[in-house]
């Protein structure tokens, strides 16, 4: 059994026995891999804060084949992002992140992903403030882009005629995307404007809108797009999120 040593995020720990941890890594060449680390719960100083959730580095392990626990030997910590902690609002974005990524990803390679995740950290925990609602959207849809399941918001998913800028569109879930207004009539999902319509343009592309509006609204969105596509259910750390966020008082499709 030889080690492999691979980038990679921690995105969940919890204790085991008297003074192990089970830790959750996304990693760059190895997909989800969830480790056995020996004795990090005695240990005191660099080796031992180094293990926190959503610090990057290169990963260390002992892996066998058909396990689904494996052996970490080191975790060289290259990015601690202490900040995300500093703020209910960072931490709790990271965390619906790492769930999105912990809740569909296998134990199979997918770099973009990886990357996603990355830039998604980065950029919650140095955002300045007033961009935090805008920046954890992002975040999410970036990530969703990045397993391959991007909405389509222009042509129609039914008729695939262009929708124009004055239509309110409606989303179809089943079929990823937004129909028209000739098409939308019996379509279940939320109604989308023009202006949520250019706002989530930008947030699929990682860019927050100017004067973005209807957060909670469009955090709804993304939440059931999520577990329709990506898990089987709503994800408690969406939930959660939703909390944080500014509440608004004019609907998505205004």
């Amino acid at each position: 059994m030889s080690a492999v040593e691979t980038p990679a995020v921690l995105l969940r720990s919890h204790d085991y026995g008297d003074s192990s941890r089970i830790l959750r890594f996304y990693t760059r060449d190895h997909g989800l891999v969830s480790v056995v680390a020996r004795g990090v719960r005695g240990k005191s100083g660099k080796g031992a804060t180094t293990l926190a959730s959503f610090a990057s580095g290169q990963l260390i392990v002992y892996m066998k084949a058909h396990r689904d626990l494996h052996t970490m030997k080191d975790f060289h910590c290259t990015a601690l992002r202490s900040g995300l902690a500093t703020d209910m609002l960072r931490f709790a974005a990271a965390a619906a992140a790492g769930e999105v990524v912990l809740v569909h990803a296998e134990q199979e390679p997918q770099p973009a992903v990886f990357d996603a995740m990355q830039d998604a950290l980065d950029t919650l925990e140095t955002a300045p403030s007033a961009e935090l609602p805008g920046t954890a959207l992002a975040a999410l849809w970036t990530i969703i882009e990045a397993f391959g399941f991007a909405p389509q918001l222009d042509p129609c998913v039914r008729c695939g005629t262009s929708i124009v800028d004055a239509q309110v569109a409606r989303f179809d879930f089943a079929a990823g995307g937004l129909r028209c207004e000739a098409c939308a009539q019996d379509a279940a999902g939320p109604r989308v404007g023009p202006g949520a319509r250019a706002q989530l343009a930008l947030l699929l592309n990682g860019r927050v809108p100017a004067g973005l509006t209807h957060t909670r609204q469009h955090l709804g969105l993304v939440s059931d797009f999520i577990a329709y596509h990506l898990a089987t259910k709503p994800l408690k750390s969406l939930k959660f999120l939703g909390g944080m966020l500014p509440a608004d008082s004019v609907a998505t499709g205004a």
